[in-house]
């Protein structure tokens, strides 16, 4: 998968208000999951803050300091994952499992919209292009419903 992400910050790990302090230049592939992607993230960037004499990434309460938001495809990709600087352990195989079926669901779920948007914006071209509503309709169907379908045109006629 596409994975992108952004690493943040905090001075207070209770009430945390969270900067970025660095966001990836572009999306990267990677074959595990978005969990374990941004434990990689993250302990690579801890690695880099020790070197330079950082060395508290959590409070005596066990609360991150840094984490890291992982995203499907680019920064404005749905969240894929949120890891802690408390998180960064190789979880146990049946936690793993977890995570990568949290994963497919997820992604599944950043597919489906993306599809969404992209079946609007053709419904809309296509009605703007004088295409009746029933043409339209059928091509489209069964992903959509007709209520679905139409009221997708009639919000794209009103933009």
């Amino acid at each position: 998968m596409r994975f992108h992400h952004a690493i943040h910050s905090t001075d207070d790990s209770e009430n945390p208000i969270w900067q970025v302090i660095r966001l990836a230049d572009e999306p990267e592939d990677y074959d595990g999951t978005a969990a374990q992607y941004g434990r990689d993230v993250l302990d690579n960037w801890l690695t880099d803050e020790r070197s330079e004499g950082f060395e508290e990434f959590v409070d005596e309460y066990g609360n991150p300091y840094r984490r890291v938001i992982v995203r499907f495809d680019d920064e404005d990709g749905d969240i894929a994952a949120i890891i802690g600087s408390d998180d960064l352990e190789e979880p146990p195989a049946e936690l793993a499992a977890v995570e990568a079926a949290r994963d497919a669901k997820l992604y599944a779920r950043h597919l489906d919209s993306r599809a969404d948007d992209q079946l609007a914006n053709a419904l809309n071209a296509a009605r703007a292009k004088g295409h009746g509503a029933n043409e339209l309709f059928r091509r489209q169907a069964p992903a959509l419903s007709r209520p679905v379908a139409l009221r997708i045109m009639r919000a794209g006629a009103d933009a």
